[in-house]
């Protein structure tokens, strides 16, 4: 009787196992599907952030409508068009660490905008049915039978490069090397006997900032190695930086620098400045995660030697050796050149901040030059002159634009806005005639009303560059030109045709006398007057002293002025820039 009850017992137990077995079945698909769609939706946005971040941010466009443009193309190619309830967002913003850089619990945090914003943030949110093949709850408790998936990634693709306003040197010749020695030596306090083929192998050369920090750290300047911020800020004498260039140059086995010549030139020098800082000379412009890498990149050398100099001499005038100018009767001539503010070589990132400030920006040199000569206009010791030329060069400016990462076996596109600096240009002179009497006639000539004459700069111009390989670096200067531009020479001939030249007898000595002194003074008074006019246009010594020294002031600044600017990267209305490194490395997801 018992057993027969049981018959079909296994029956029912096995029909429930089937179903239960079914039932797992199903949740093991639906969750696998589930699994699936997240992971393909994730390899959306890594894609998406992935590609965006190779076009835009530091690599392109920072305007959020193209960011969300990259996005969603690079979205569609990779089958996930946004239907109803799905969303798909690009954000540009920087990747900063929780705890700090360096810590060991930092975790990287992503923060939409910001001034560095070099990261695109992909948000992709996908609703998927819930089950294939069964919704329990939707039937009992009438939950939704859809389930809303979502994946985030975090891209970026670093990129920067380094500029530098006014390269000097590679107007080099022959011709005037021996300015650049006097140039160089008064800067550094030394003499310099250099050919121009050491200064071209120079001006062509980069070494790294990391073989500088290694030189430097040897040598036993207090900084840490792989610590961009502990180069810039570390304090080192003008002497250790140039032995640190010379020997960092020695150790890359730069082609065509001679190091041991070089060596021995710097061995001694004397600068009114005892400590300097590379920050001083250098900008860097990273957020902490990338900063570091700066250290990989190429300085050029002679822009650092320059710059080391200048700003050892910064606010102190600096006497500089002047060449013999080619001028009949040329007595004495003086040269003082004072370094309002010295050279600043930029590495970092392209673009603008909020505030619309560049964010990477590298400057010219600003200074105050004087040029004086003493000569004897007719070589008789009869009529002499001093003349004293003025020039204030403003810093003029080179901004990084933008960088087109370009992709595989394409070139990168790199642009930057130049601004040169404004030229004032004040002229005096005094003329003597019988200088060895003691009440000599004199002759004095302004230019102006003794007001400067300015050259405008004009407005900011874009350069390109285009950068193939690293056999590239450091690039050919190029060149931006206001409608005024042109060499200091030109503008010098301008201002030297206008001089205004006055002869002037000296004072009555009737002036002086006692008691009848103001009777007899006016009189002696309307004589001088009489006498300078008649002298001025009847024997016409105006318009032969005019025509003397516009031959002196042109002679000064074509031999003398406008060769020594040139060297120092300044003229007037024009500016050089060069491209002296590029940092591209591959986008890499970090979130």
């Amino acid at each position: 009787m018992g057993r027969e009850r049981q018959r079909g017992a296994i029956g029912v137990m096995a029909a429930g196992t089937l179903l239960l077995a079914l039932i797992c079945l199903a949740l093991v698909i639906d969750t696998g599907r589930l699994y699936f769609e997240q992971r393909k939706l994730q390899r959306v946005a890594d894609m998406a952030a992935l590609e965006a971040a190779t076009q835009g941010g530091m690599c392109g466009s920072q305007l959020a409508a193209d960011i969300q443009g990259y996005v969603t193309a690079s979205a569609a190619k990779n089958g996930f068009v946004p239907g109803t309830g799905d969303t798909l967002v690009g954000t540009l913003g920087s990747v900063s660490f929780s705890a700090g850089y360096g810590s060991a619990d930092s975790q990287r945090v992503f923060s939409a905008g910001g001034n560095l914003a070099d990261s695109v943030r992909v948000q992709a949110t996908h609703s998927v049915p819930s089950s294939l093949v069964l919704n329990v709850a939707s039937l009992f408790s009438g939950a939704s039978s859809t389930t809303v998936i979502s994946a985030q990634a975090v891209a970026r693709r670093s990129a920067m490069a380094g500029i530098s306003a006014g390269s000097g040197v590679l107007s080099l010749d022959s011709s005037n090397s021996p300015l650049l020695n006097a140039l160089l030596g008064g800067l550094l306090g030394t003499n310099l006997n250099l050919d121009v083929v050491t200064y071209q192998g120079i001006a062509g050369a980069n070494v790294s900032l990391l073989a500088l920090s290694q030189q430097l750290k040897a040598a036993g300047v207090n900084l840490e190695l792989g610590k961009i911020d502990s180069l810039l800020g570390a304090n080192v004498t003008a002497a250790q930086l140039l032995q640190a260039m010379v020997n960092a140059a020695d150790s890359s086995q730069l082609a065509g620098v001679n190091t041991a010549l070089l060596r021995t030139a710097l061995a001694t020098i004397n600068v009114p400045t005892a400590q300097l800082t590379l920050g001083q000379i250098l900008s860097v412009v990273a957020p902490d995660s990338v900063r570091d890498t700066a250290l990989n990149a190429g300085v050029n050398l002679f822009d650092l030697l320059m710059a080391t100099a200048l700003v050892a001499n910064q606010k102190h005038a600096v006497a500089v050796p002047a060449q013999k100018l080619s001028i009949p009767g040329l007595a004495t001539q003086t040269l003082s050149l004072s370094v309002i503010s010295p050279p600043q070589i930029a590495i970092g990132y392209p673009g603008k901040n909020s505030d619309g400030t560049w964010r990477t920006q590298a400057t010219s040199t600003q200074i105050s030059l004087t040029a004086a000569v003493h000569v004897d206009l007719l070589n008789l010791n009869l009529v002499t002159t001093d003349v004293a030329l003025q020039v204030d060069v403003a810093k003029g400016t080179a901004a990084l634009e933008s960088i087109n990462c370009g992709g595989v076996g394409k070139p990168v596109e790199v642009d930057i806005q130049a601004k040169p600096g404004i030229a004032n240009l004040t002229l005096n002179a005094s003329v003597g005639l019988f200088p060895g009497a003691d009440d000599k006639l004199k002759l004095v000539n302004l230019s102006n009303g003794n007001q400067a004459t300015s050259f405008a700069a004009g407005g900011e111009q874009q350069i390109k560059f285009n950068v193939a390989s690293p056999a590239d670096l450091p690039s050919a200067a190029k060149r931006v030109q206001s409608p005024l531009g042109a060499s200091l020479a030109a503008g010098v001939a301008d201002l030297a045709k206008n001089l205004k030249v006055t002869v002037t007898l000296p004072p009555s000595l009737t002036c002086d006398l006692p008691l009848v002194g103001w009777l007899l003074c006016p009189l002696g008074q309307l004589v001088n007057s009489v006498s300078s006019t008649l002298i001025n246009s009847a024997l016409g010594i105006g318009n032969l002293l005019t025509g003397a020294l516009s031959s002196v002031v042109n002679l000064l600044a074509t031999t003398l002025v406008d060769p020594l600017l040139k060297l120092l990267g300044i003229q007037t209305g024009i500016l050089d820039v060069r491209l002296i490194d590029l940092q591209t490395g591959g986008a890499e997801l970090l979130i």
